[in-house]
């Protein structure tokens, strides 16, 4: 048999690496760009365990009052983990919790800054919770929440949620002192 030259060898390694690339993408082990939006849906719609349910684990984990909480997916594969933030005694605390096991999987802490203890100043000010905000939320378009947070917008105290529903994404603003709906869309 012959030897291979140097640029055959590597013609037969980049074909069988597109071919392995081409393989992963069309057994949804690796998502195509074009469907990497719904990706985030698809993942959290297969987790066992719902944002809300991961927002308990973390309280039961740090006591504090929930800033937010997201769901995060891990790199194109099944699963992902939540991230829940609580702040108390001027400490800002991350419980990072698996979304399959709901087993915490990290925990970490550090003092807030000037900055951050003027915002939480404002969610101490709401007369809503994050808790009721994502039951507001759900009631109005029903799906696995993926991600919730405080925000100050114009001045205005708001809890901008994110629901999966399917594999489209929606964007629910909910005001953080009436529990209003401000308004919910189809997320970009």
């Amino acid at each position: 048999m012959k030897k291979l030259s140097t640029l055959t060898k590597s013609a037969i390694i980049a074909l069988s690496i597109i071919s392995i690339g081409t393989v992963a993408i069309a057994s949804g082990q690796i998502p195509a760009i074009s469907n990497a939006g719904n990706s985030e849906a698809v993942a959290i719609a297969k987790s066992k365990i719902s944002l809300e349910q991961a927002i308990t684990i973390a309280q039961k984990t740090v006591k504090g009052d929930v800033i937010s909480a997201e769901f995060e997916q891990n790199d194109y594969i099944e699963g992902g983990k939540f991230e829940i933030k609580s702040i108390a005694n001027n400490t800002e605390y991350e419980v990072k919790i698996d979304a399959s096991t709901g087993r915490v999987l990290k925990t970490k802490q550090e003092k807030l800054d000037q900055q951050d203890i003027a915002e939480y100043n404002a969610i101490k000010q709401a007369q809503i919770s994050l808790t009721q905000a994502l039951q507001k939320s759900t009631q109005s378009i029903s799906g696995k929440v993926i991600e919730a947070e405080f925000d100050l917008d114009n001045g205005k105290s708001i809890y901008e949620i994110k629901i999966a529903k399917g594999t489209e994404i929606y964007q629910v603003i909910v005001d953080a002192m009436t529990g209003a709906i401000i308004s919910k869309q189809l997320d970009n």
